[in-house]
């Protein structure tokens, strides 16, 4: 992908050449996309000034640049590790999904499906809604109850004792994943069957994920599946931050239940507190709560 600076005269032009292929108009900050069967042309609203940001991907995609741009030096920008997008490649009518809490030894896995239409787009525009990774834990508690009766979405919390029992069936994680996954694409998709485009964060080949769904009922078809998905779809980075906000809330409901505060991830700070709480309530409590067949647990023993 590369973006370049235009003025409003190549704007205009570039917006007439290829009037047959434009998709979206004024969606937020987007002023339009057109997408051809070669390339995908995003042009951005500037209200501060004259000179308007373009990006192109796609085939021949420096060419193209080069046809609108007298620049020397176009600011070409790298897809950090060759993975992640700089903008929403779509902004139309989808679902997506994406999952936290699979790191976690503490607190449970929760999946969230995400509705995202054009009135959508004005909240994530003006929430700045992004990948939940790229937001403090406070910042999602603050945003998210804010928004979550303007969208539609679905959501599945899997708490460590229905993990565990998975587990002890063999399941692995990703077919765990792809259950759940698959559980709040067809709930939200019988609310929103309307839309073009299904999204998920990739964490798995899509023949595994599948091959994983095997003997599943009412299985969705038609997954896109991309790697940082949240960097490309909206639908993905809303449910991102859905996902994180019921992760957190629930977190803060166990820590008031055994009146401490209870650490995420799996690292040195999860071990000592994991030794702590044993002394006060037991192994057997802390199964409940834990991920049993992470090392964090086996380490206790």
């Amino acid at each position: 992908m590369i973006s370049i600076k235009v003025t409003k005269n190549t704007l205009e032009k570039i917006e007439k050449e290829y009037k047959d292929y434009i998709t979206q108009r004024d969606i937020g900050y987007i002023l339009y996309v057109i997408k051809t069967p070669e390339n995908i042309i995003t042009a951005y609203d500037n209200k501060k000034g004259n000179i308007f940001k373009v990006t192109i991907q796609g085939n021949n995609y420096l060419e193209l640049a080069k046809k609108y741009s007298s620049e020397v030096i176009l600011q070409h920008k790298k897809e950090k590790n060759n993975k992640e997008s700089l903008i929403y490649i779509d902004v139309d009518s989808q679902i997506g999904s994406d999952e936290v809490g699979t790191g976690d030894f503490l607190g449970p896995i929760v999946v969230c499906a995400a509705y995202c239409d054009h009135e959508t787009m004005k909240l994530i525009e003006q929430y700045n809604i992004k990948d939940s990774k790229k937001f403090s834990d406070s910042k999602i508690l603050e945003i998210i109850p804010q928004i979550k009766n303007k969208v539609h979405y679905e959501c599945k919390i899997l708490s460590n004792e229905k993990y565990n029992r998975a587990i002890e069936k063999g399941f692995n994680i990703n077919k765990i994943k792809c259950i759940l996954h698959n559980f709040v694409l067809g709930n939200l998709y019988k609310k929103c069957p309307y839309v073009k485009n299904i999204y998920m964060d990739q964490f798995t080949p899509s023949e595994n994920y599948y091959e994983y769904l095997k003997g599943t009922e009412n299985i969705v078809e038609g997954i896109i599946f991309k790697e940082k998905g949240e960097t490309y779809f909206p639908s993905v980075a809303l449910a991102s931050c859905f996902a994180r906000y019921y992760f957190l809330v629930y977190m803060q409901e166990l820590s008031t239940k055994y009146n401490v505060k209870i650490p995420l991830g799996a690292g040195k700070e999860v071990d000592k507190f994991s030794i702590k709480f044993i002394e006060k309530y037991g192994l057997k409590e802390l199964s409940k709560i834990a991920k049993t067949n992470f090392t964090n647990f086996k380490n206790l023993n």
